[in-house]
């Protein structure tokens, strides 16, 4: 027992190394607990958009429109609008979450809005990072809104490449 190990000039009794060594070891316990969550698909949430055309909810949807260099371009009711289609409000959030080719975007404003009442809008600038955080608004129940959306074009916008816009939704208690 009272042997020395020699490590370089070191001199390291053999039973001080391996308690240390066991020590490292057995100070590594952790314990694992879980719990199972059930998820059930259902069509859409509370607060959906809305085809106009079809009067249909809609999780998702794709909307195109030709912007100008150095021009402002206003759609003052885009194809789908905002519906919450439950019997009480809903908070609710709106974000830009991501352009592609944003050189060629210099502004993208959006409201959302039911008759002359603004319930929220959001703003991106150019050279603003992305994704945005998220703005709030109430979804009034059995409500609908609609969606005016402006684009402005950099001045140096490629002519002929596409830029998309991706806008988020967040709906609280769906």
């Amino acid at each position: 027992m009272r042997r020395k190990l020699h490590i370089g000039k070191y001199t390291v009794p053999t039973l001080a190394l391996l308690a240390l060594m066991i020590g490292s070891v057995a100070a590594i316990a952790y314990v694992v607990l879980q719990f199972a969550a059930t998820v059930t698909v259902v069509a859409n949430p509370k607060v959906a958009f809305v085809e106009w055309a079809t009067n249909s909810k809609k999780n998702t949807f794709n909307y195109a429109v030709n912007v100008f260099p150095s021009i402002k371009t206003i759609d003052e009711n885009i194809t789908n609008g905002v519906w919450n289609w439950d019997t009480v409000a809903h908070t609710s959030y709106l974000r830009v979450q991501g352009i592609t080719n944003p050189s060629n975007v210099q502004v993208v404003y959006l409201k959302v809005y039911n008759g002359t009442t603004t319930v929220v809008t959001v703003t991106w600038n150019s050279g603003e990072t992305l994704p945005q955080s998220w703005t709030t608004f109430t979804a009034a129940a059995n409500s609908k809104y609609t969606i005016w959306m402006e684009v402005t074009a950099a001045s140096g916008a490629v002519v002929g490449q596409a830029s998309v816009v991706t806008v988020e939704m967040k709906v609280e208690s769906p």
